[in-house]
């Protein structure tokens, strides 16, 4: 119980410490705040919003603590539980090491802390590994357990069993590599328990066989989780929210050669490369030992190396197979687990080997307590000066924006709407939405857009040109199917990025019919014409806006009057992808519009060449709210 007690005294330093500098907190980091923050549950919640691969069973921990203490948590807060979390990692391998107790636990707490190649992804709340390295720990211990007690029958053994089994399906609802990590290392604890105890009755293949199906066990329910997910999602939603993790044809030579080059550029590379050899040792070592005729300690130490090995090495594959990891230009996030593990093997071994040189063999414990030592002053060492965290400037314009419209919709690029809404107050704060084209993470909220009355629109951001520019916002803007109208053009600045505030006008837009409908006219095709028809008026402002994914075109909108001529087209002006023109009676009323195309720019990769919606307004300027 004391040694569980050092992780939570030491969380509070090492977290002000790793936290991520207060330009670091965007959109992704915003995520798990506003999941803790949510007061509704459902399944959607299981997994980090949006995806299907990332659990976040802690995040929902959290949000029932929240509840029931109302403390609203912060990115802070979140961010000093994980780190009190990730280290009692180092406890758990204190317990399971035995002999090497002391030393694998320090040397693990000084790998977490001080790898200068895991450690940002590490402690960073948007990614899991945090959580997943803690309940691997915990899972190991359990399948460890289930070896050391061969004799052990009944309800007791079959507790054993279901504590190992839920520690894997935690580590499985973390990241679905987990169960294939934790498959190496039952099948390493067998080999294992059978070199130090080889009684009759207990084979090694009965023993693979029940620590095997503990692991598989707990990767089946995690499974069925994730069933249980994809159909709520397309039940609730009518969309799978799935990662596309699809084989890269045609680039896995490449893959390969890239993710060499990350490993070799890495500072661990040389533990990495010392892990290896450690590895191919340990199982000689695990091997010969059948029947206890090698030492206890050394057995221990090999099993530790070739786990922690199995388990960095097992992930590579999927790096250069996968092309999810190709398109995030293999990014260092995907190997931390890799580096945590590798360098610990490679650790492991270099004590392995200074307490089998000659006259020390007998000291080893000696060894092994100074390796221990030595492992927790390298980390608190690698430890940096802690740093302001919290993002002023990005949490002043939060707080202004919510005092200026309470609950509006925030619309804007992924970058620059959910990363305000997790700095502000969970009663008043504004609802993301990303413009369409954009990671949508809470596809509820972009469905209550055509039902807002307020909706502030973030200018002046690549990731939503319809929105305008800080000097010029758009008059109009057609997203999540509501047209919304400008209202107040400079109503916040900050971040880079400006605010306009928007009224919904989806209401105002007069009936009409198109021919072809809008969401079927290819406007690419040559003499593409689409006619509207619509009551007879004075003046109309005719509306064309493209689907998301889609080439910029010249429209020209041409008055059809009640006298049935056509009059001279005009060109549309476009802003984003939403085109308009206001068209008036010349001796007789206006009766509908003819759309045809001047020009379209190439159609590129993942584009469709089809509008989204045709809308008619009676122009009105816009008013101060």
């Amino acid at each position: 119980m004391a040694l569980a007690c050092l992780p939570v005294l030491a969380a509070p330093w090492i977290s002000r410490a790793l936290h991520p500098r207060p330009k670091a907190f965007n959109s992704d980091l915003a995520i798990p705040v506003l999941m803790i923050r949510a007061r509704e549950w459902s399944l959607f919640d299981v997994y980090y919003w949006g995806q299907d691969r990332l659990g976040t069973w802690h995040l929902l921990l959290l949000r029932a603590a929240s509840q029931v203490s109302g403390h609203a948590f912060d990115y802070a807060d979140l961010h000093l539980a994980g780190t009190a979390w990730v280290l009692m990692a180092a406890v758990v391998m204190a317990r399971l090491a035995g002999a090497w107790g002391w030393a694998a636990g320090g040397l693990l707490a000084a790998v977490l802390v001080g790898n200068s190649d895991s450690r940002v992804p590490l402690f960073d709340a948007a990614h899991p590994y945090a959580w997943q390295i803690t309940a691997i720990m915990l899972a190991w211990w359990g399948l460890r357990r289930l070896g050391d007690r061969p004799d052990a029958e009944g309800r007791g053994r079959w507790r054993l069993r279901g504590a190992t089994a839920c520690a894997v399906f935690l580590a499985q609802w973390t990241s679905p590599l987990s169960g294939q990590m934790l498959l190496m290392v039952a099948g390493v604890e067998a080999l294992r328990a059978h070199g130090l105890d080889a009684a009759p009755g207990r084979s090694l293949p009965r023993r693979l066989a029940e620590s095997g199906l503990v692991v598989m066990g707990g990767m089946l329910a995690g499974r069925l989780l994730r069933a249980g997910f994809d159909l709520y999602c397309h039940v609730r939603f009518g969309s799978y929210f799935r990662t596309g993790l699809v084989i890269d044809h045609g680039h896995l030579a490449d893959n390969a050669w890239r993710v060499w080059k990350r490993l070799a550029a890495s500072a661990s590379m040389p533990l990495l490369v010392l892990a290896t050899f450690g590895a191919l040792a340990a199982a000689v070592v695990l091997w010969r030992a059948r029947g206890g005729r090698s030492p206890a300690w050394r057995v221990e130490g090999a099993a530790l190396v070739l786990a922690c090995w199995m388990m960095a090495v097992v992930q590579v594959p999927v790096f250069f197979l996968v092309r999810h990891v190709r398109m995030n230009d293999f990014h260092v996030r995907y190997f931390s687990l890799v580096f945590v593990f590798g360098t610990l093997a490679g650790l492991i071994t270099l004590v392995c080997l200074a307490a089998s040189l000659p006259g020390v063999s007998r000291r080893w414990r000696g060894v092994l307590a100074l390796a221990g030592i030595a492992g927790l002053a390298a980390g608190v060492l690698r430890v940096p000066a802690s740093a302001a965290a919290y993002p002023q400037g990005l949490g002043n314009v939060a707080v202004r924006l919510e005092m200026r419209a309470p609950g509006a919709t925030l619309l804007g690029g992924y970058w620059s709407t959910y990363v305000f809404a997790a700095l502000q107050r969970s009663g008043t704060m504004l609802h993301p939405v990303p413009c369409e084209g954009r990671q949508v993470r809470t596809p509820w909220w972009a469905d209550e857009v055509p039902r807002r009355r307020w909706v502030i629109v973030v200018g002046n951001t690549w990731e939503c040109p319809d929105a305008g520019s800080r000097a010029d916002p758009a008059p109009w803007v057609y997203q999540h199917g509501a047209l919304l109208r400008l209202v107040q053009g400079n109503l916040e600045r900050g971040a880079d990025v400006s605010f306009a505030l928007y009224e919904n006008a989806t209401a105002r837009a007069v009936a009409h019919t198109a021919q072809p409908a809008a969401a079927t006219w290819r406007y690419c095709q040559a003499g593409a014409t689409l006619r509207m028809s619509f009551p007879a008026r004075g003046e109309a402002l005719v509306m064309v806006a493209r689907v998301a994914r889609s080439p910029a075109a010249t429209l020209l909108a041409a008055p059809v009057f009640a006298d049935g001529r056509v009059g001279q087209p005009v060109p549309m002006a476009a802003t984003g992808r939403l085109h308009r023109a206001e068209l008036r009676a010349a001796g007789a009323r206006l009766v509908g519009a003819r759309i045809t195309v001047r020009g379209v720019a190439p159609l590129k990769a993942r584009q469709t060449c089809i509008a989204a919606n045709s809308l008619v307004v009676i122009p009105d300027p816009p008013t101060e709210r």
